[in-house]
């Protein structure tokens, strides 16, 4: 211990002594181990996240690739309790309009079983979970748990909440607790605001919850989550359930052709769930992008270390020559390279915890509330320092070999060689090399990435953004008949359509580029020369002047009208057409849907459905206010408002309409079209930012390690040159010999980075938007950015031997 501490004691004198060399090494260090922390925080974040429940390493989440009916739930309760110390139910995703004292708000809740806060072992701050008895009678006990972050932000934490009223969808709920802060229920990730009792469902979500509900076997709605008994492994856990499963299954659905997986059982609390695998290769992905940025900071670090070890030769010399083992300089060599490496990872850690909190708070394209909980935890910490370790031995051990094998007189006569052989530097010939080509794989994907994202944000999505303001509306949270929402929807268009400003106002049920759309079939049928054709469509309900609000041309026929009341009508896309009558007129044909005939009254012009990378799928538009009330989505209607300036001008006047006609209707997502369609670059966008950022820092490296080698090499040759230059060398050949030899590198580095590149661009062309994995133009610019950069690298050095004087030269050293 006394000479582990003297080691260290030394080492941290000995760097000191050259603070800018250790300077850059520390900051080489931070940029490659900050890189590697901040995306296993996001990876520690999504996969292994830790609930802030009691024991969370015993909760377990059901999964067979589909939900659970209330029956199955019942039944695994009752037959698992030799492992589990209970099963609990779930079914997130409850959308609320809450009222009360301030503005209507729209919020996020759960329907739960009884024993939901008991099994997962969560204290209320305030009150109590809800309990089994309050979850027996259906629509009986109307009571709320409310989530820490809705107790602070609508009711100021007034701790005199519980036994109060708060009104969720038009009806009264009974608070009965406040949840813990930073608990949001049992989904990763899931923000959940209100907690109510299963039976409960039935009046909080009417679509969900019907008087039977608890009683079909196959009406599959709910998610469980169960927790191990003591010494119950999860494999003995997944085995006694899938017994009960299979019994299940050859009882009620064994007719069934499908439904008959096995459960497995994952941890509770990572953002992912059942697609663990799914995300962990993504994740795996870009931790191999920034172990390609660590490996190009070791390779440069090592160089570094490399070029001190020289100016240190004669110091180690002389304690080899009064009898210092070679194994005792090692060790204090690499003692040294773990100051390096502990610096640079401290560093590197506060990077990632800055750079993991700004990704935290991150909004993804959802139409439901997500939070990212990337904190930077002892299990980020752990990694961090276990990095250091193995960086440490990457970039210290092979220039800590070097330097204790000198030449002894060389060195002790301080004559200018290194490490016994003054020819070989190969070395840090084969680090450069490394750098190089690691760079150029970084940059390369940088750039496939960038110009993909260029491509994404030039694409047609068919539609024309700009003046359009958007905001939400759910009639069906405040008990809205068919009849009254479809009736407010029609005084709403009148009231905003005549406020100045306003060019035209139209409704969405879903809007274009986001989830939650809804398909059906259809059924074309039979005509002359073409048999009856059943075909499936993304459905859409609009309202009037949509197409021209949306800046949507229509190719053939009419918007709707109020005729369209009486007489449903469709509008389909032109892939629609195509698909069901081919080349023939589809004007005033039929196509069926549930019963229901529907006479084509327009076709409109491909756009953008779901995705920017999709092909034009099938689609339907169906009058919002003539159309079944099966296509209203259960994530509202859309207001959007084609405007002359600013729509979000606009804004307050819209929601001042809204809340003349129902001043306890609430609006959310406002936003404009505009912004609604950059949510969809979000992705690509922090794809290609990333690897840009990444690539640039490997190129940075790459120009500091070429610099240094052809620095050293220089320095090395300083006599040489100079006994050249006495004997009548001009000083171009010197220049030219040094660039020669730099760009001999960079060639090297630049064809092994470039076979690895294409190779590795086969792989990432599912995720490009318009071009390939082994796009020309990237792979040409790529090489020849790294190749002007190399140059400027190797110019200064190569300037410099050119005007060494031979005089000098000749008495160096």
């Amino acid at each position: 211990m006394e000479t582990l501490l003297q080691d260290l004691r030394y080492g941290f004198r000995t760097l000191l002594k050259a603070p800018g060399l250790t300077a850059v090494i520390v900051a080489s260090i931070a940029l490659g181990i900050g890189a590697n922390a901040t995306v296993f925080s996001v990876a520690n974040g999504l996969l292994w996240g830790v609930l802030p429940v009691k024991d969370p390493g015993r909760l377990v989440v059901f999964n067979d690739g589909d939900s659970f009916s209330s029956p199955d739930y019942l039944d695994y309760g009752s037959q698992t309790s030799q492992v589990f110390e209970g099963v609990a139910a779930h079914f997130p995703f409850i959308p609320a309009s809450v009222g009360g004292t301030g503005e209507p708000e729209r919020i996020w809740g759960q329907i739960v079983s009884g024993n939901y806060f008991s099994l997962l072992g969560v204290q209320p701050v305030l009150g109590r979970g809800i309990m089994p008895q309050e979850d027996e009678v259906l629509g009986r006990d109307a009571v709320v748990v409310l989530s820490h972050a809705l107790w602070q932000r609508r009711f100021g934490g007034d701790r005199n909440i519980l036994g109060h009223a708060i009104t969720l969808n038009g009806q009264s709920y009974t608070v009965v607790g406040v949840a813990p802060a930073g608990f949001y229920g049992s989904d990763g990730g899931v923000v959940s605001d209100y907690w109510v009792p299963l039976a409960m469902a039935e009046k909080i979500t009417p679509d969900l919850g019907k008087d039977d509900s608890r009683h079909k076997r196959d009406d599959q709605w709910l998610l469980l989550n169960a927790r191990l008994k003591p010494g119950v492994s999860r494999a003995q856990a997944t085995a006694a359930v899938n017994v009960i499963k299979k019994r299940i299954d050859d009882t009620y659905r064994k007719d069934q052709k499908s439904g008959h997986e096995p459960i497995t059982l994952h941890s509770a609390g990572g953002l992912v769930g059942a697609s663990e695998m799914t995300t962990l290769s993504l994740m795996a992905v870009m931790m191999v992008v920034v172990a390609l940025v660590l490996a190009v900071a070791c390779a440069n670090v090592a160089n570094l270390l490399l070029a001190r070890a020289q100016g240190r030769q004669k110091e180690i010399a002389i304690r080899l020559a009064v009898g210092a083992g070679r194994g005792r300089l090692i060790r204090q060599l690499l003692t040294e390279s773990l100051l390096l490496a502990l610096a640079g990872a401290g560093a590197g850690f506060f990077l990632a915890a800055v750079v993991a909190r700004a990704l935290s708070r991150f909004e993804l394209p959802l139409p439901f509330p997500i939070v990212f909980d990337f904190t930077v935890d002892l299990r980020v910490a752990a990694f961090t320092a276990g990095l250091a370790i193995i960086t440490a031995l990457l970039f210290g051990l092979a220039p800590a070999l070097r330097a204790t094998r000198p030449d002894l007189v060389a060195a002790l006569k301080n004559e200018s060689t290194i490490f016994g052989r003054p020819s070989r530097i190969g070395l840090r010939n084969a680090l450069v090399v490394i750098q190089v080509a690691l760079s150029l794989v970084l940059l390369a994907s940088a750039g496939l990435f960038l110009r993909s994202l260029r491509n994404a944000s030039s694409i047609d999505i068919g539609m024309k953004p700009d003046h359009l303001l958007l905001m939400a509306v759910d009639p069906k949270l405040q008990q809205y008949s068919h009849e009254k929402t479809q009736q407010f929807l029609d005084q709403l268009r009148e009231r905003v359509a005549a406020l100045p400003g306003v060019r035209s106002v139209s409704y969405v049920d879903s809007l274009p580029l986001s989830i939650g759309g809804t398909a059906y079939d259809f059924t074309v049928p039979a005509s002359a020369g073409h048999a009856e054709q059943n075909l499936n469509a993304e459905v859409y309900s609009v309202g009037s002047d949509y197409f021209y609000t949306m800046g949507i041309p229509l190719v053939h026929g009419r918007e709707f009208t109020r005729q369209d009341r009486d007489q449903p009508g469709l509008i389909i896309n032109e892939t629609m057409a195509q698909h069901a009558f081919g080349n023939e007129n589809p004007l005033g044909r039929q196509m069926i849907s549930d019963k229901t005939p529907y006479t084509i009254v327009g076709v409109a012009r491909n756009s953008k459905s779901r995705s920017l990378d999709e092909k034009p799928p099938n689609c339907v538009y169906v009058y919002v206010e003539a159309a079944p009330e099966k296509v209203f989505s259960f994530f509202g209607i859309s207001i959007v408002v084609k405007t002359t300036g600013n729509p979000l001008t606009m804004a307050q006047p819209v929601r001042a309409q809204i809340a003349a006609l129902d001043p306890n209707m609430a609006v959310f997502n406002t936003e404009t079209m505009q912004e609604h369609v950059d949510k969809s670059l979000l992705l690509p966008r922090i794809s290609a930012t990333l690897l840009g950022v990444f690539g640039a820092v490997g190129l940075t490296l790459a120009a500091i390690g070429l610099y240094g080698v052809m620095s050293y090499a220089v320095r090395r040759r300083t006599r040489e040159i100079g006994i050249r230059m006495a004997l009548g060398a001009e000083p171009r050949g010197v220049m030219a010999m040094v660039l020669r030899q730099g760009l001999t590198l960079t060639a090297l580095g630049l064809s092994i980075g470039l076979a690895i590149a294409l190779a590795l661009g086969r792989f990432t062309a599912s995720l490009l938007y318009g071009i390939s994995g082994t796009d020309l133009v990237t792979f040409i610019a790529v090489p020849a950015v790294l190749l002007v950069v190399a140059m400027l690298a190797i110019a200064f050095p190569a300037f410099r031997a050119a005007h060494v004087e031979a005089i000098t030269a000749l008495r160096h050293e």
